[in-house]
């Protein structure tokens, strides 16, 4: 769903700062559409957890080679000239990435800007 009067800024902040970004999970339908896709490059960055009874949990992102979390999102990439961040995968980013924010509220907890009102937060 499209927030209204929500325009992302390209600042990087939710991919840079917010942990569940990058070290959070993804969903059954995300790795369905990353195999649909052939998209090994993404599948090789989730360890899935059998938690019993069924039920799976899918960890991302993690470095295929040492199995480790990452320390920030792998698919971020920083725009030339300084002109802010987008993302490499944004067509098929999973999709808490692409509910992000759920509404202008969680926007202004967690520090994104992409609303007119909301200020930027500082440049690292």
């Amino acid at each position: 769903m499209r927030l209204v009067n929500f325009n992302c800024r390209r600042c990087g902040h939710c991919c840079l700062t917010l942990v569940d970004a990058y070290q959070g999970c993804v969903s059954d339908a995300d790795l369905e559409r990353w195999q649909r896709e052939n998209r090994s490059d993404l599948l090789a960055g989730v360890q899935t957890l059998d938690l019993g009874r069924g039920n799976l949990l899918h960890t991302a992102w993690h470095d295929p080679e040492t199995g480790e979390e990452v320390e920030r999102c792998p698919w971020l990439a920083e725009l030339p000239e300084g002109a802010g961040y987008h993302c490499t995968i944004e067509a098929i980013k999973p999709d808490h990435c692409r509910d992000y924010p759920e509404h202008r509220g969680h926007a202004a907890m967690t520090g994104c800007p992409g609303f007119t009102d909301i200020p930027s937060p500082p440049r690292s």
